[in-house]
């Protein structure tokens, strides 16, 4: 079995369109012991601390289930699962009878393996379903036990004493999203009454806080963008240990 080194962070468990996992050590870190995600999408955040007591909130349901099979599953279900080969004439819906192990072989097989409207958008499709891949999933399962998961719009989160990383669809490239009908100056405020440490996520002209320069990226499309942060941090809303 693939063995997790010690290491300060977990590998995705899958991908995710504005995944923060490769930005994710160039925000700050934690300064509470809660973490909070609110639009959590693979977690990309949390993956970085994942001895954090996590609380993961997402409206997209098949996201939602995923991460609660994640949290509960045994090893032994993960390595179990088939590795095809897949295609139209044999999709994974023929052999894999759960449905978050459907959504989860659904992120890392190419389209022409599966039925891709029946799982979220991942920017990484690749056909990287392999049995290396099962055995590193399987490996980490034990770091995540603990973590916490509610279908809760944003609004619906109860305030409380955490960091709170807050990573909404973009204003300006939240179509790609299924669920972007946002009121962004109402998140703004929204994000200002957060009790503790708040790190807020955005992207080029976004203006509905003031957001200031974090670094460079590169999209799914191959173009530089420039990512954004809003950071408060505990000294100047106190509230973590």
């Amino acid at each position: 079995m693939y063995a997790l080194r010690r290491m300060k962070h977990l590998h995705p468990f899958f991908s995710y369109f504005g995944s923060k996992y490769r930005l994710a050590k160039h925000y700050p870190a934690p300064e509470c012991d809660e973490i909070i995600e609110a639009f959590a999408g693979s977690a990309g955040y949390a993956l970085m601390y994942p001895d954090k007591q996590v609380f993961l909130y997402e409206i997209y349901e098949p996201i939602v289930d995923l991460w609660k099979w994640l949290i509960q599953v045994p090893e032994e279900e993960i390595l179990k699962l088939p590795l095809g080969p897949f295609n139209k004439e044999n999709p994974v819906e023929n052999e894999v009878e759960s449905a978050p192990a459907r959504i989860l072989m659904g992120f890392w097989l190419t389209e022409s393996q599966t039925n891709a409207s029946r799982y979220p958008l991942s920017k990484s499709r690749g056909g990287n379903w392999t049995q290396r891949k099962k055995e590193m999933i399987a490996s980490q399962l034990k770091y995540i036990r603990h973590w916490k998961v509610e279908k809760l719009s944003f609004e619906q989160i109860p305030n409380r004493k955490a960091t709170w990383f807050i990573d909404p669809p973009y204003q300006k490239a939240g179509g790609r999203y299924r669920h972007n009908k946002m009121d962004y100056p109402a998140l703004g405020e929204w994000c200002k009454s957060r009790d503790g440490q708040v790190i807020v996520c955005e992207q080029d002209d976004a203006a509905w806080l003031n957001f200031e320069h974090l670094r460079v990226g590169r999209n799914a499309s191959n173009k530089d963008y420039r990512e954004l942060i809003w950071h408060r941090n505990v000294e100047q809303q106190p509230g973590c240990s």
